[in-house]
């Protein structure tokens, strides 16, 4: 009987095991760890597909702040990263976006935030959008946000939705997929918080780069401001238990945030 409550407990460890390693492995396409020095121009895709980010020029580059990128906002300065437009970036049918992020554009006064702003996190559309997605946050009161997530499909319908919950100034992790013909889930830290029916039509493309920290349709607009961190982009869409490893895993398997909740048996 011991024998046997031991070959179960090891096996729900394996599982949970084999379920990260899954996610982290099975159809990335995309993987910024932001690992890199302070003063990088060039950010190394670790998926193994070559979708290497870049800043300089024009581009104004990020700090690098404790293993993650920490994009500074003021009324002078946007800061983000881009990828250049490349076939596949971008998946039709399925698709997972992962990332962490440490919200911080704020207006201060007597050293206390009295308002916080919403920004556009990770994304690829143009100005027309007719096509491909966005993430980003909006406030939702006081010092808390809400997710945003949008994509556009090749019709240039538009599927989003705002839902979430989550504070100013700390590490929060949200993943979106999407099933062509199925549903687009939203998650915050592990947690479903919103699913949408979607068209039959594949995501939409265009030819703007992949932007992180700005609108992707313009440079001028929606900076976010603050820690982003652990970027992903999966071919296919993650299960919810694979999102909730990938939270649980914490940045690139260090978590910062060891009281993590229980997860309940449907959206709150």
């Amino acid at each position: 009987m011991q024998m046997k409550q031991k070959v179960i407990i090891c096996s729900a460890v394996l599982c949970l095991t084999l379920t990260a390693l899954m996610a982290d492995s099975d159809e990335l396409i995309l993987h910024l760890k932001f690992n890199e020095t302070n003063g990088s121009q060039l950010f190394r895709d670790s998926s193994g597909q070559g979708h290497d980010a870049r800043c300089g020029g024009s581009v104004r580059c990020p700090a690098m702040r404790d293993g993650h990128g920490w994009f500074r906002l003021t009324a002078d300065n946007r800061e983000w990263v881009e990828i250049p437009n490349q076939p596949g970036l971008v998946p039709e049918q399925e698709m997972t976006v992962s990332v962490w992020i440490f919200p911080a554009n704020a207006l201060w006064q007597d050293n206390r935030p009295v308002k916080i702003g919403g920004g556009k996190i990770i994304g690829k559309t143009n100005a027309r959008f007719d096509g491909g997605f966005v993430l980003g946050t909006d406030v939702k009161d006081g010092l808390k946000y809400t997710f945003f997530p949008e994509v556009w499909d090749s019709s240039g319908q538009r599927f989003h939705f705002l839902a979430g919950s989550f504070a100013f100034q700390e590490w929060t992790h949200l993943a979106l997929t999407w099933q062509t013909g199925g549903q687009m889930v939203g998650y915050v830290n592990g947690r479903e918080v919103k699913r949408i029916p979607v068209s039959n039509r594949p995501i939409g493309s265009n030819q703007n780069p992949l932007r992180i920290g700005i609108a992707p349709w313009d440079t001028n607009a929606l900076a976010f401001g603050g820690g982003i961190d652990d970027v992903r982009i999966y071919g296919r869409e993650l299960a919810s238990n694979e999102v909730q490893a990938l939270f649980r895993n914490g940045r690139e398997g260090n978590n910062p945030e060891p009281n993590t909740p229980d997860f309940p048996d449907a959206p709150q």
